[in-house]
């Protein structure tokens, strides 16, 4: 005759709770899976986003470069601008305060933390430009992009002599006496990409379409025919009117 028990034996109760063990184990681990999946995805979009917003700016404003005309303590004329691998100063024709219009700005490289800072002045007049500091700061700035490891600009110069243009790390308007023709940005590191590096390069309108690329001669030729003369005083913009209304001046 069988002998019959009850319950389950030390081995039976072992048995089940490893099982339960491992079956919770796993259930954590595609659960964590899962969730880390969502976070990364959504700073995927978030980083992307944010991108994007930095680029459109940044596009909008370096393709409306103007190759307006600066004029040093020496009366000569060069058109205004200036860049290094780590900022960039030019006049622009799309303005991010006041409705558009020519506004001087300024991109530069902050560390601690590392951030890309964007600078707007709507008041500057051709001898302020050539004799005022590059770096004078602006009337407002925004932080446009942050948390990123490196950002780099690169210019590309051409003075129609060669087919193709040399890209350089650096450019000055008054020691070249011209615009670029492109500017390239390169980022490094932003959190949430997929790619490490994320690089664009950007035309200037002026430039591509021969539309006066900072011809010293057609500069100076545009401050005499609107009567500029000596007057230190900043306008807004412009040559003449001072009423921000000064893209013609430039072109």
């Amino acid at each position: 005759m069988t002998e019959r028990r009850d319950g389950f034996t030390l081995l039976e109760v072992t048995l089940a709770m490893s099982a339960l063990a491992m079956l919770v184990a796993i259930c954590y681990g595609a659960f964590h899976v899962g969730i880390r999946a969502v976070e990364s995805g959504e700073m995927a979009v978030v980083a992307a986003q944010r991108l994007r917003v930095a680029t459109d700016v940044l596009i909008r404003q370096v393709k409306s470069a103007v190759p307006y005309p600066a004029r040093n303590k020496d009366d000569d004329v060069y058109p205004f601008g200036t860049g290094t691998a780590t900022s960039l100063t030019f006049i622009t024709a799309a303005a991010q305060q006041g409705g558009g219009g020519l506004a001087r700005v300024v991109y530069r490289l902050e560390e601690d933390p590392t951030r890309l800072v964007l600078e707007e002045s709507a008041f500057f007049s051709p001898d302020a430009l050539g004799r005022d500091p590059v770096d004078k700061p602006g009337e407002s700035s925004v932080v446009l992009l942050d948390g990123f490891r490196s950002v780099k600009f690169q210019y590309c110069m051409n003075d129609g002599a060669e087919p193709e243009c040399e890209w350089r790390d650096a450019w000055d308007g008054q020691a070249d006496e011209m615009m670029p023709v492109a500017v390239r940005i390169v980022v490094t590191g932003l959190p949430g990409l997929e790619m490490d590096v994320w690089g664009q390069e950007i035309p200037i309108m002026a430039t591509a379409y021969g539309e006066s690329n900072g011809d010293v001669d057609s500069l100076e030729d545009d401050l005499a025919s609107n009567g500029d003369g000596n007057d230190d005083t900043e306008g807004t913009g412009s040559t003449s009117s001072g009423d921000g209304e000064g893209v013609d001046d430039a072109e």
